[in-house]
């Protein structure tokens, strides 16, 4: 899609770009608006050997040297730093912060790409003094941690790593990095509705300059009623005559005429007679 021809789409369309960006911007403000802020505190700590170094005498007739193990070797410090990070990243670790004060909460341990047995804790919350108390909270597990694992290897405790705190945590700063992501996806689908819209009315309008044939004959078939179909003839019911009904004798008149009319008796022809 070449660039000024955009320009131009959007330039000759502008009642229908210009209101579909209004419509974005003030939907990626109510994305902005929408989401709830989050808020983060950061706090490092650097592990230290003793002065007295990683070895100290046992006994008093024939003093023997007792060792740190974590100290035994080249960049211990930092091998034991990264040994307390991975513990702190475990998602069994992790799920004891999962809520603090009743709110969500999370974190993230690392160097912070710092050269050196540094441990950084960065804590999200809903609340500033939330992000705070995740912060130090999980700098505390570090601690123990490290004094667990010590005592389980059975160093002498003036051998003991130390972590000295370099930046306390402090109450958590607003975090707006996720806000806006949201709204500028927001915007951007907003933008890529608008010009959707440019190019699809600015098509509609090259199909109808070059094929009007097309829509004049779609609009005739709108407008001309279908021809109706001729009715079948309805059968016309002939009504029926009506016959003057004959008079009917009543059952008593009946009855006397029987009565009364006698029975007459036949008489024989003059053939019957002569035969006789």
């Amino acid at each position: 899609m070449d660039f000024w021809m955009t320009i131009r789409v959007l330039l000759k369309r502008w009642y229908i770009a210009l209101p579909v960006f209004a419509v974005s911007l003030g939907l990626a403000v109510a994305v902005f608006l929408s989401v709830s802020p989050q808020y983060e505190s950061t706090g490092t700590i650097v592990l230290t050997a003793p002065s007295s170094g990683a070895k100290v005498a046992v006994g008093e007739a024939k003093p023997a040297e007792k060792i740190n193990p974590l100290l035994a070797f080249d960049g211990s410090l930092t091998t034991s730093a990264q040994i307390v990070i991975e513990t702190l990243k475990d998602p069994a670790t992790q799920k004891q912060f999962e809520t603090i004060d009743g709110a969500p909460a999370a974190y993230e341990a690392g160097n912070g790409q710092l050269n050196g047995p540094f441990i950084v804790v960065v804590a999200t919350a809903a609340s500033p003094a939330s992000a705070k108390k995740a912060a130090t909270s999980v700098l505390d597990l570090a601690r123990k941690e490290l004094a667990a694992r010590q005592q389980a290897l059975q160093a002498p405790e003036s051998t003991y790593i130390r972590a000295d705190s370099v930046v306390m945590p402090a109450d958590g700063k607003v975090k707006i990095g996720g806000k806006v992501r949201y709204a500028a996806v927001a915007l951007v689908l907003g933008l890529v509705a608008g010009l959707t819209a440019a190019y699809g009315f600015e098509s509609y309008k090259n199909y109808k300059k070059t094929h009007p044939g097309k829509e004049k004959a779609a609009k005739a078939d709108k407008q001309e009623p279908a021809p109706k179909q001729p009715e079948a003839p309805k059968a016309v019911k002939q009504p029926e005559p009506s016959w003057p009904k004959a008079a009917e004798p009543s059952p008593k008149s009946d009855e006397t005429t029987r009565i009364l009319t006698p029975v007459a008796k036949p008489t024989p022809s003059p053939r019957t007679r002569d035969s006789r």
